[in-house]
């Protein structure tokens, strides 16, 4: 049976910081569900796989969380320890039961973590005849799963690794590089965070977010936090830039940084 429909309708999805992958989510999900009779009628009847690589911390995951919860729907996940299996066709079994489980209660969502981990390619040595089986499923399960109203998410930092069958449009129709957040990205979800919090008014929002682009998002979030808790340790009420540059002096990066803090981009 299908999960009940929404009380309310499902409005625009909002991703601070992330003001393009917004718009992508907005035009290529959200309008789909939201509108499904109008698009139903011109042969569109649920979102295609989309697939999100770039390196770790540029906010993958934080998309697809953020994505989910909007959404709310009944949420699968898919790593490499949740369908690993000694035996050759345990594991290919415990795929196709899985988005079994999800078409059951559809409108859901599949995720699929760090993908490269289980979908690499059949040519590679590792993994033996458990690798052909594994993609072998997957390539059958992805293709019909907007068909049942599942909406498959993957992720990856290693799109390259990955078997050429499962990048094929049919299987992930939107492919999505995500880089490490650009200055006007850090601005947007600064401006977010800042907002709901009470400041003094001296803070250089602009020249934060040059100091701080290219760097993960959680970064930015932690900084604002902790120019919080300094804050209130001194017996602030509101966030000044002294708190602000102290948060920032003791939160160095811990992900290296690129030279040139690449956008999103489609394949």
């Amino acid at each position: 049976k299908s999960s009940p429909a929404r009380e309310q309708p499902l409005g625009d999805f909002s991703l601070p910081g992330r003001p393009l992958l917004e718009a992508f989510f907005n035009e290529h999900v959200i309008d789909l569900v939201r509108h499904e009779d109008r698009y139903k009628a011109l042969g569109i009847s649920f979102p295609g796989a989309v697939l999100l690589w770039g390196p770790p911390g540029c906010g993958k995951t934080f998309a697809v969380e953020r994505l989910v919860d909007h959404l709310d729907w009944p949420i699968f996940s898919i790593d490499s320890g949740s369908i690993g299996s000694p035996f050759i066709h345990e594991t290919g079994k415990k795929i196709a039961e899985l988005f079994e489980q999800a078409s059951k209660v559809s409108p859901s969502v599949v995720v699929l973590d760090e993908i490269d981990a289980f979908l690499a390619s059949r040519d590679s040595s590792a993994g033996g005849q458990h690798r052909v089986e594994e993609v072998a499923e997957f390539l059958r399960s992805i293709p019909k799963a907007a068909e049942n109203k599942v909406l498959v998410i993957g992720m990856t930092n290693r799109l390259d690794s990955l078997d050429p069958a499962v990048v094929r449009r049919g299987r992930f129709d939107h492919i999505l590089e995500v880089g490490m957040p650009s200055e006007v990205e850090v601005r947007s979800l600064l401006d977010s965070k800042l907002g709901d919090i009470p400041t003094e008014g001296d803070i250089d929002v602009g020249a934060l977010a040059k100091s701080l682009a290219g760097r993960p998002l959680s970064d930015v979030g932690f900084v604002v936090r902790e120019s919080c808790r300094l804050a209130a340790r001194s017996g602030a009420y509101k966030v000044s830039a002294a708190h602000i540059q102290m948060a920032l002096d003791s939160s160095p990066s811990r992900a290296p940084t690129e030279s040139k803090p690449r956008k999103i981009g489609f394949i």
